[in-house]
């Protein structure tokens, strides 16, 4: 007789195991449609990008202005005469040469006002943040003399300066009236004007003669048109720069911080301080201030699906205790039904949150699912008080969820918390089970 029990007990232990390795398996299956909708947040993602991007060309991409500077064109003529003698005579030879060049001048400082004002606008169901900003910038440009620009043995022509100014897309370009250069206003044209910079604006200084050194004084408004983004590329000047924006998530980037800076409800200001010898070494770098959301809607959709696993897996892990302490007989299609309703959780997130609220889709996504789960494992475990209390576990772990989606620096650490929590709760609360016991056959 205590043979034949320890056959069943060591059966109904091989059988148990099986059944661990089969619901671990299953646990595994089940993360497949949860890296599948993954999968599709990363397609709406792209997809919302190409929207905004769409947006952007009708209205100013990210924008990035330059520091101005100036350009002189001028020709340069000289003669090369070389003596030889040739039977005893001596020959001259005169070659003329020339060439066309351009001085290139920094400016010494400039300091910048930025006052922009965000608004929304949609294609579809996809938005993008745009900007109107107004920039006024003045500053002053150290000129030498021309000696100290000639050699004093060549002619030189010189032309008329070109005042550059880049703007990574002119398109945004709304107004841009000239600029005021040494007393006198300039009106300027299109194109930079200097091939050194791809795109923006270049004022002719038609008249201007460049004579004596001096120090010149220049100031310039213009409006811009962007989206997303706001960026400025000191270059090798001593530059000072304040911004204002009715954005309230300012990220500010760039290879230099601001020196001070205020944010508010209604949105922030900011100021920033870079000099020349800090600039010079910092190429195509610069100022930059990133209008974002601070936890992204996609950003939560991602990290959302990515605690799919802790789901699922608690899920069959609760069912695997009911099963073994109330001694139930939970099927496999039923564990799977279950984990099936857990997934659709993230699709229903995902479909909803693109068209109302992030905090009401995941209402209502927690709702349908707890809701459906619950009814579903009343009768599943053939218990009204033991199903409801399943499910509001279940709805304590999506409000949990939610509170990780919404903080940005603590998601890591609050994760890694409930993990433990988790898992200190199931070995306090089995560490008298004996786990043997539970499916071995009672005594005849």
């Amino acid at each position: 007789m205590r043979a034949r029990v320890a056959r069943q007990a060591a059966g109904m232990n091989r059988s148990l195991f099986v059944k661990t390795v089969l619901l671990g398996a299953l646990a595994l299956v089940l993360m497949i449609p949860v890296a599948m909708i993954r999968d599709l947040v990363a397609e709406r993602q792209a997809r919302r990008n190409e929207a905004v991007a769409g947006i952007a060309e009708g209205w100013g991409k990210r924008q990035a202005v330059a520091t101005p500077y100036l350009v002189i064109p001028y020709e340069r003529h000289w003669t090369v005469v070389r003596r030889e003698t040739v039977d005893g005579k001596l020959h001259e030879n005169t070659t003329s040469y020339s060439e066309s060049k351009t001085v290139t001048l920094p400016v010494a400082g400039v300091d910048w006002t930025v006052d922009a004002d965000l608004t929304e606008k949609a294609r579809g169901i996809y938005k993008a943040r745009l900007y109107s900003a107004k920039v006024t910038a003045s500053g002053s440009i150290s000129l030498p003399s021309r000696a100290a620009l000639e050699d004093g043995t060549s002619r030189y022509k010189w032309y008329n300066p070109r005042f550059v100014l880049g703007i990574s897309d002119p398109l945004g370009i709304r107004t841009a009236r000239g600029v005021t250069f040494g007393g006198k206003s300039y009106p300027f044209a299109p194109g930079s004007g200097d091939a050194a910079t791809a795109a923006g604006l270049h004022a002719p200084l038609e008249g201007f003669v460049l004579g004596k050194s001096e120090m010149v004084d220049f100031n310039f408004t213009l409006e811009l048109g962007g989206s997303e983004a706001f960026a400025l590329l000191p270059s090798g000047a001593d530059t000072a720069m304040t911004m204002r924006a009715d954005w309230p998530h300012p990220s500010f980037q760039g290879r230099f911080l601001p020196a001070k800076h205020q944010i508010g409800p209604d949105g922030f200001s900011a100021a920033w301080k870079v000099s020349r010898f800090a600039a010079q070494g910092a190429k195509n770098e610069g100022i930059a201030v990133s209008f974002i959301e601070p936890v992204g809607l996609y950003q939560q959709l991602e990290r959302a699906s990515k605690y799919g696993f802790l789901f699922i897996g608690l899920t069959a892990a609760a069912f695997m205790l009911l099963e073994l302490l109330r001694r139930l007989a939970v099927h496999p299609v039923q564990y799977t039904l279950v984990g099936l309703a857990l997934a659709m959780f993230f699709l229903l997130l995902t479909a909803l949150s693109e068209h109302i609220a992030f905090v009401a889709a995941y209402a209502i996504a927690s709702i349908a699912c707890v809701g459906l789960i619950t009814a579903y494992l009343v009768r599943v475990l053939r218990s009204v008080p033991l199903g409801l209390a399943y499910g509001g576990a279940l709805g304590s772990l999506y409000g949990v969820l939610y509170a990780l989606l919404q903080s940005e620096d603590y998601a890591l650490l609050g994760g890694t918390l409930l993990l433990f929590a988790l898992l200190a709760a199931v070995m306090l609360a089995t560490r008298r089970v004996d786990w043997y016991a539970l499916r071995a056959p009672a005594n005849p």
